[in-house]
């Protein structure tokens, strides 16, 4: 496993759900773990005391809601997005020197073949379940998928 995949390995872990993570490869090992938050009880007389830093807190709170309020936006603008059926790594096109399936900005129709996943030594043709204008590829070339992980996003 090269620096770049373990890389995205971690940093999808961390952006999960997930609080432990074991990977097992050959003589590679790997495990990834993360505390869950801790929670403290505050007096009504500390909490008076840090009105300030609760102020903060509310503003950068308020901060964070928008930011994510625009990101919901950016995503419908996106449109419905084509993901991975299987784990394994996303080929771009049918070769080394063929050219990719879908670029942005390409129409596509239902059933055709966005991609394909490696999975188990196993060539699987990834196919669109919708028509529409190819508006953002999310993958790269030999990237590693997860189930579910968006592929392309594209605008019915």
């Amino acid at each position: 496993m090269e620096f770049e995949q373990i890389m995205r390995l971690v940093e999808t872990v961390a952006s999960s759900g997930l609080t432990e993570f074991d990977y097992e490869e050959g003589h590679l090992k790997i495990h990834l773990g993360k505390k869950s938050p801790k929670i403290l009880q505050v007096s009504e007389k500390e909490r008076a005391a840090d009105g300030l830093a609760i102020s903060e807190d509310i503003h950068r709170a308020e901060k964070q809601i928008s930011a994510e309020k625009e990101d919901t936006a950016a995503k419908e603008i996106k449109g419905t997005p084509i993901i991975s059926p299987i784990v394994g790594v996303f080929y771009a096109a049918s070769g080394p020197e063929a050219e990719p399936f879908v670029k942005i900005g390409d129409r596509i129709e239902v059933g055709q073949v966005i991609g394909i996943v490696e999975a188990m030594k196993l060539m699987n043709e990834i196919e669109s379940d919708v028509s529409g204008i190819v508006t953002e590829i999310c993958v790269e070339d030999g990237d590693g998928v997860e189930y579910g992980q968006p592929l392309i996003y594209v605008q019915k």
